[in-house]
């Protein structure tokens, strides 16, 4: 049986009209002074009197504490009787109130009620106000290659956008992951260091950005699930396609060093490999790298460039923002993707 705060008596009827007539002449008193010892207004005893409402056991506590007053016997019978009376017409309240308006715990429902709440705190000043961004007007290489970027190592959240980087192979790069954000959005993202791995993790707070990146072909939840795929506003733009290219590339992108011996002398040559789970983005990339005159082959999860011309043209054609990667491109000064 459920527990109520201020717990009352439920006297059978006319009972509890007696049982305050009864103070009332036993002590010769008025009912403001009775009011007054039970802690409550008059107008109360006057309604505990008319029956309206139960009296409660605090009041009565105190009546007898102070007055002359009928002996009640089996006091937690009564408080049981009220107890049962209050959860039935709970019920009923519940019944009637979904007979009229249905099921008020909707998720709609919810929400709505969740954002009255928020905007009656910030307006109250208890939580501060939505946070705005100086979001970009126009498109550009630039946010081209953040979708790039997002769409590599990055993920949606409804109220965040986070890229996840190598701490220590990327190290250079979360700068520059960092700086992009700030001159496209005016917003310094926060960098978190993950204790489980090797990883920073640069984070943009915001729904306004969240609903931003939506509205421009991105999806918040898992990517490998929803089989993610880049904006048509990219695909039908060359140097869009390219930024956005180089963005995968530098997130999702590696080398890989494979060695070839040739009459005693070893050579280990420096091959591209672009890895996902994503089939759409596979196909972008693999028809992006054709589109600018490259030769991909595509493996399972991953798209190779093989031939060792082609190593350098990467970088003279797509480049780079990336130290991770170029650092392989100062290492190959001839340009015929060797390390001698």
């Amino acid at each position: 049986m459920p527990t109520f705060k201020s717990p009352r008596l439920k006297f059978p009827p006319g009972e509890q009209r007696k049982y305050i007539e009864q103070i009332v002449i036993k002590n010769d008193i008025r009912i403001s002074e009775i009011a007054l010892i039970a802690g409550v207004s008059p107008r109360t005893i006057r309604e505990w009197k008319r029956e309206k409402y139960n009296i409660t056991k605090k009041a009565i506590n105190n009546i007898k504490g102070s007055l002359k007053s009928p002996k009640l016997k089996n006091i937690n019978k009564l408080i049981k009787k009220w107890q049962i009376m209050r959860s039935r017409l709970n019920r009923l309240g519940g019944i009637a109130r979904y007979r009229k308006y249905g099921n008020f715990a909707t998720i709609e429902g919810c929400r709505k009620g969740g954002s009255k709440a928020l905007k009656i705190l910030r307006s109250k000043g208890i939580i501060p106000e939505c946070k705005h961004f100086s979001l970009p007007k126009k498109l550009s290489t630039e946010l081209a290659e953040f979708v790039g970027i997002l769409l590599g190592d990055g993920g949606i959240t409804k109220e965040q956008v986070t890229i996840t980087l190598n701490s220590k192979a990327d190290k250079q790069y979360v700068k520059y992951v960092n700086n992009l954000g700030i001159k496209l959005f005016n917003d310094k993202p926060t960098i978190a260091k993950r204790k489980d791995c090797n990883a920073n993790t640069v984070c943009f707070s915001g729904k306004q950005l969240v609903e931003y990146l939506v509205k421009n072909g991105l999806k918040i939840g898992d990517k490998v699930r929803q089989q993610v795929g880049v904006p048509n506003w990219i695909q039908n733009s060359k140097s869009y396609t390219k930024m956005c290219l180089r963005g995968l590339m530098d997130t999702d992108g590696g080398v890989v060093i494979s060695t070839h011996k040739y009459k005693s002398k070893l050579y280990k040559y420096l091959n591209f490999c672009f890895t996902n789970k994503s089939k759409p983005l596979l196909n972008f990339v693999t028809n992006s790298l054709i589109k600018f005159g490259l030769h991909p082959c595509v493996a399972g999860i991953h798209v190779w460039l093989y031939n060792m011309t082609e190593f350098q043209a990467y970088f003279r054609i797509i480049g780079s923002s990336n130290y991770r990667l170029l650092k392989f491109k100062e290492d190959d000064p001839d340009g015929k993707g060797t390390i001698r």
